[in-house]
């Protein structure tokens, strides 16, 4: 093999390369994109889901302090 074609060949494997690595870079780019796309939805799902998390502690709350005056009032009549 000649120093031409070594250097041929050489230049062949960076076009390679380059080519590789812009190809991987656009398919990073597209993929932020579509991460980027998902953010919001799922922050506006986590939010819902705290919201009906907090509305279900406070009806559990409500709930829990009702049987417990209910069952003190139970309680102070038996006596």
């Amino acid at each position: 093999m000649t120093s031409e074609e070594r250097i041929e060949r050489i230049e062949n494997g960076w076009l390679e390369i380059q080519q590789a690595l812009k190809t991987t870079i656009d398919s990073q780019a597209r993929t932020n994109e579509t991460i980027g796309g998902l953010v919001a939805p799922v922050t506006r799902y986590i939010d819902a889901a705290e919201a009906r998390t907090r509305r279900l502690e406070e009806n559990l709350d409500g709930l829990i302090r009702a049987i417990t005056a209910e069952h003190s009032n139970g309680k102070s009549h038996q006596q």
